[in-house]
């Protein structure tokens, strides 16, 4: 099989895009090991993403602008609550997106909701074959081509692989890139709560010495916790029964959304911080969690992953319209120059930032409290940082304005 970009990895951010590239026709093959998302798969997971406005804007771009807002939750505010010290009052920093202009920051989508939605969407691509429950076993790059070797023995010949494919991703391995790491001893739990009081858009992160407990608004009253704790604590939790489980949920919440009810199963899965040393070889883009992997703080991973998919598109996009090699040096450089920046700034920013929320220490708590503090005071500085944390100006392409591919 001949194709012009062979993606790995159908996650979000490969669907995505499968989607931009299928959409201004260039031929495109996907493939991803797990299988197609049910409307059963949706009902059963609890893993949400906050998608800033800027990242609706890329999924707008694949053609989904009259969908993606039937299935998420607008957030038109941000509470930040420092609660690691449990011998002073709770101090709080409200974020709301009219300071800055805005109607909501964004909003809080189901994760599989979303990534059925976009699977379905590439069947109406003729530009684009989707090939799930397929592994990629090996790739050689030889003579300006991709010759890539996939599970069931069928070949693919490309002129670029990008590596959506995640924290262990077999591309980047066989690119030789090497990743900077560390292990937080964190896990996070994620799951659904209803509850009695109404959430009013209002996404609120408790900021505790295990780590942060977020509270993401979800249609009606229902909302999506992410909770982030030291491992063991962690294993601890999922083993209690229901409704120890539940109280431990409505104790941490402080009881700002009334009673709660567990609607979901708990999930779980493991933090660390993970860096690639660059992003491309020849012939060979990384993207998305094959580039970086971050703490949920913030909601900025799923974020910075559509930054990379919208440049990694612009780019690829700009050199067919001309032309020009799509897997040459010239456009893979052009990709690592736009996107190195942001992401070393995010990924080195959320791991100190994790560090200082997660840190029990006296002096660190002084200075986690005399920071909100200092926010809450100084409205310039309050209305820099909402802006910086939605919508860094270091690479800001069209498609994250808005404007069309």
């Amino acid at each position: 099989m001949d194709t012009k970009a062979l993606i790995i990895g159908g996650g979000i951010a490969g669907l995505t895009l499968s989607g931009l590239l299928g959409k201004m026709g260039l031929e495109t093959v996907i493939i991803d090991n797990g299988g197609l998302v049910s409307a059963e798969d949706v009902k059963r997971s609890s893993r949400t993403a906050a998608l800033m406005n800027t990242s609706l804007h890329v999924i707008d771009a694949v053609g989904l602008k009259s969908y993606i807002r039937t299935i998420g939750t607008p957030l038109k505010q941000m509470r930040l609550k420092d609660d690691g010290n449990p011998s002073l009052p709770i101090k709080q920093v409200d974020f709301p997106a009219n300071d800055i202009g805005l109607e909501q920051f964004g909003y809080n989508v189901p994760n599989l909701a979303l990534k059925k939605m976009l699977q379905d969407h590439l069947k109406s691509l003729k530009s684009v074959t989707f090939l799930s429950e397929t592994t990629l076993d090996d790739y050689l790059v030889k003579n300006n081509k991709v010759y890539a070797l996939l599970g069931h023995g069928q070949t693919v010949t490309a002129d670029i692989i990008i590596g959506c494919d995640g924290r262990k991703s077999k591309v980047r391995a066989g690119a030789g890139i090497a990743v900077k790491e560390q292990d937080y001893d964190q896990s996070a739990i994620t799951c659904v709560i209803s509850h009695s009081k109404s959430h009013d858009n209002t996404s609120t992160e408790h900021h505790r010495s295990g780590g942060p407990f977020t509270i993401v608004p979800m249609e009606g009253n229902q909302s999506a916790i992410v909770w982030v704790e030291k491992t063991s604590e962690t294993e601890r939790l999922l083993a209690l029964p229901k409704d120890l489980f539940e109280k431990t949920i409505q104790k941490n919440s402080h009881g700002i959304v009334g009673q709660i009810k567990l609607e979901s199963n708990p999930e779980s899965w493991p933090l660390k911080t993970l860096r690639a040393t660059k992003l491309t070889a020849p012939r060979v883009a990384l993207a998305a969690e094959a580039a970086h992997v971050m703490s949920p703080i913030g909601a900025q991973g799923l974020n910075l992953s559509l930054r990379d998919i919208a440049s990694l598109a612009e780019c690829l996009i700009d050199t067919a319209r001309v032309g020009g090699d799509i897997g040459s040096h010239a456009t893979l450089h052009a990709y690592e120059s736009r996107r190195k920046l942001d992401i070393l700034t995010r990924v080195e920013g959320i791991d100190t930032f994790n560090k200082a929320v997660s840190n029990n220490v006296s002096l660190i708590r002084i200075l986690r409290r005399a920071g909100l503090t200092s926010l809450d005071a100084l409205p310039p500085l309050k209305q820099f940082i909402m802006h910086q944390g939605l919508a860094p100006n270091m690479d800001e392409g069209r498609l994250m304005r808005g404007e069309s591919l």
